[in-house]
């Protein structure tokens, strides 16, 4: 008396499961997917309710099932996005410290300058109060900054220029304004950097032009 009911289980289960892959399928669009939702319904639904209840409605399966693959897709796009932020993060990274190379063809001055210009967009009047220059020493400044950044290798004159000065400590500073979007440590150390007497500047003039 016992086999008919247990055979017709076995085709309820068998005609649930038909039902609940079919429309994993649908839901997915893959084959492999639709599997693991399927698989992933079933032992959801296992783990919820007696297996003596098993197999619940199709309805409620369904249900578990669109729950399931939300879920997954969630997680996926989650992925993606710290992937793409780790990704973009670490191209910046790599910007960073190849525009940080790039600013170590620079003097001192020609730095603070070319800083102030590109990244911090002041204008040449602005730089040259801040500095206590003429514009058109910082034009000089600026162009000059410029050709050096083009070359290949680092200018003896510029590797001159900061014997009197750290230089690591001169550009973790400079890195810390690009960071924070504030020139403000930058502009504390202009002292320390525009301290040469202007004699000095018109003696040697070309040396200046050439190096400064």
């Amino acid at each position: 008396m016992e086999q008919p009911k247990q055979v017709d289980r076995q085709s309820i289960i068998e005609e649930t499961m038909a039902k609940l892959s079919y429309y994993c399928l649908y839901l997915t669009k893959n084959k492999w997917d639709s599997e693991e939702i399927t698989q992933e319904a079933v032992l959801k639904t296992l783990m919820k309710y007696p297996e003596e209840a098993f197999p619940p409605s199709v309805g409620l399966l369904k249900k578990i099932a669109y729950h399931a693959w939300i879920d997954r897709i969630r997680k996926q796009k989650k992925e993606e996005l710290v992937s793409e932020i780790q990704d973009t993060t670490l191209a910046e990274r790599q910007d960073n410290v190849q525009h940080m190379e790039q600013l170590r063809k620079l003097t001192p001055k020609q730095l603070i300058v070319f800083v102030l210009k590109e990244a911090f967009h002041y204008q040449s009047a602005e730089i040259a109060d801040l500095l206590e220059l003429n514009e058109s020493a910082v034009k000089a400044l600026l162009h000059r900054g410029r050709i050096n950044i083009q070359a290949d290798t680092i200018h003896p004159l510029v590797r001159n220029s900061w014997e009197n000065l750290e230089q690591e400590e001169f550009f973790e500073l400079i890195e810390l304004s690009l960071n924070r979007d504030d020139p403000a440590e930058m502009i504390r150390i202009l002292p320390t950097v525009f301290r040469t007497s202007k004699p000095y500047l018109q003696t040697n003039s070309n040396l200046y032009m050439a190096a400064a």
